[in-house]
């Protein structure tokens, strides 16, 4: 029953989600019939020739099977081009020729600038139009690089390169808005690393494992959006992005995968090292000029298949075990992902779609949203141990009474100054002890005296308050004010406390009296030695004014 609720609630979830980001803005609806006034989809009327073959084609776009010469596609242009107008369509992978009335007017090999190699990516083609183009010839030819059998035949689109760009953008809200989400919680997630290891914080690699996966997510998304790439500047550098990022996700996952099952550490770092082998060496064999990355493309899926379906094996086993309380929703969350990515696969191979990353996204976003649920979990568990460590840790440091820093933390200061190699201009010790603490007990209780102890450590604070966290309680009814930045002589000392005394000299247990003995030294570097000497000196002066203190108290009741 658990396991169905559990199941239940992230579908509802998922659902809620996509709903939302297919409801974001002008998406499919509202703005759709005027856009689509502003730009011409010139997708019927071509003719495919292919070798000694002519044949019409229908819509577009269209895989071609059986072109492994490639093909040109022709047929007239439309009779109302206006000056500034473009011809786009999204290149899948492949050389292109435009001719307009015979005339070369673009071309595109994948050849990279000064290098002998080629990079084929997924990128527009923008061809510039005249009014004089209208009614003109147009013949576009494609052509595979890696000897496919196939030829996609891509949407044609005419218009301003403004209009253009915004129908694009209307039709990627989708990818832009997951890619949106998955960079922001990825800088969240490292944000937060980052201030856990500066404070020190322990079993906090799960954050920047999962702000890695997103990041790669989020980047491999967005450089296969459209509107991307119609206003990028260097399509090259958004196809090293596409292949990088995708190649890199089997590396990242099984490590993510390690900060919940541990017991597989072992293999999982296998699979991310098997992973990284692929990522290498398809480098090696691009920059080298052997092959392009999308020859190679192949192994990097069956590597990502391979990574999954390791991981469901394992999320199985330990599901069966029961070992852990994470690995139902694991498992789960790697058997989504894998049915979202193989539909993908399948797509990219067999129908070559102008989005081969729709599924995935998809997978990735619910893949996300149970390891949220997961990691939220585990983080709840992290950070109820944290606190529980950081009370104790204050705790150790802080007197419970006055909530003052006690003598540990006091040692603790010192010794940090002494390694510092800490030098003050002035160095100021200040030794207190409450008077009259004992008479209080003994007539009012220790409730009492506790009370008179908290106005105490108050009243000190007040007199006090040129240094923070400067003030201690030894124990009992003594207390320290330790400056390095502050000279003080006893007799102001003394006048501080009275003034800061004052207000409470009604209470029922009467005035509070503290007796001080203040010392200063100049040009003083600290170690624990010359501390523990200045402290000596002031605590012989402090006793000598509570010697005084006890004697007018006499001569008072004498008289």
């Amino acid at each position: 029953r658990k396991h169905f609720v559990f199941i239940l609630y992230m579908a509802v979830i998922a659902v809620f989600l996509f709903v939302c980001a297919y409801a974001i803005g002008f998406l499919h609806n509202d703005t759709s019939e005027a856009q689509y006034k502003k730009t011409a989809s010139i997708n019927e009327g071509w003719r495919l020739k292919d070798e000694d073959t002519t044949d019409p084609i229908g819509n577009l776009p269209k895989v071609v099977s059986a072109a492994k010469a490639g093909g040109t596609l022709f047929r007239q242009l439309p009779e109302n081009i206006e000056r500034g107008s473009i011809l786009a369509f999204e290149n899948r992978f492949q050389d292109v020729r435009v001719n307009i009335d015979g005339k070369e007017r673009y071309s595109y090999n994948g050849l990279l600038p000064n290098v002998n190699r080629r990079l084929n990516t997924n990128f527009f083609c923008r061809i510039h139009l005249d009014a004089e183009d209208s009614g003109k010839i147009i013949e576009v030819t494609f052509r595979s690089p890696s000897n496919q059998k196939s030829i996609t035949l891509p949407i044609f689109t005419i218009g301003t390169e403004m209009e253009i760009f915004l129908e694009f953008f209307r039709l990627d809200i989708v990818t832009l808005v997951f890619s949106g989400i998955m960079i922001f919680f990825s800088v969240l997630f490292l944000a937060i690393f980052i201030r856990e290891r500066c404070s020190k914080g322990e079993n906090c690699a799960i954050l920047a494992h999962s702000a890695i996966l997103m990041a790669l997510s989020g980047i491999w998304s967005i450089a296969n959006s459209s509107a991307v790439h119609l206003c990028a500047y260097n399509d090259m550098l958004l196809s090293y992005l596409s292949f990088h990022s995708f190649m890199l996700l089997p590396v990242v996952i099984p490590i993510f995968y390690c900060d919940i099952l541990e017991k597989h550490k072992k293999f999982l770092y296998r699979l991310s090292c098997g992973a990284s082998l692929n990522f290498i060496l398809q480098n090696v064999f691009f920059f080298s000029g052997k092959f392009q990355y999308v020859e190679m493309m192949p192994i990097s899926f069956i590597v990502f298949l391979f990574t999954i379906f390791a991981l469901a094996g394992i999320s199985i086993r330990e599901f069966a075990k029961k070992d852990s309380t994470y690995t139902g929703g694991f498992l789960i969350a790697t058997a989504v992902f894998g049915g979202f990515f193989t539909l993908d696969v399948f797509r990219f191979f067999y129908y070559r779609p102008s989005d081969n990353a729709m599924f995935f996204r998809y997978g990735v976003l619910a893949f996300i949203i149970i390891i949220f649920w997961i990691f939220a979990k585990r983080m709840l568990c992290y950070v109820e141990v944290e606190v529980e460590n950081r009370v104790y840790k204050e705790l150790a440091l802080r007197d419970v009474l006055t909530h003052l820093p006690n003598r540990t933390a006091l040692e603790k200061r010192i010794k940090g100054l002494e390694e510092d190699g800490k030098v003050c201009d002035f160095f100021t010790v200040i030794l207190m002890d409450v008077n009259g603490l004992k008479p209080v007990n003994d007539k009012s209780g220790h409730g009492a005296g506790d009370r008179l102890l908290c106005e105490a450590a108050r009243s000190i604070k007040e007199a006090f308050p040129e240094e923070k966290d400067a003030w201690y309680r030894l124990g009992g009814d003594e207390f320290v004010v330790l400056m390095t930045e502050t000279a003080l002589d006893n007799e102001e000392c003394q006048q501080r406390l009275l003034m800061a005394t004052e207000k409470w000299k009604n209470e029922d247990y009467g005035p509070i009296s503290i007796s001080c003995g203040s010392k200063t030294e100049k040009n003083f570097k600290i170690t624990r030695e010359a501390v523990g000497q200045v402290m000596h000196e002031a605590d012989q002066i402090m006793y000598r004014h509570k010697i005084l203190y006890y004697q007018k108290k006499m001569n008072k009741k004498t008289v």
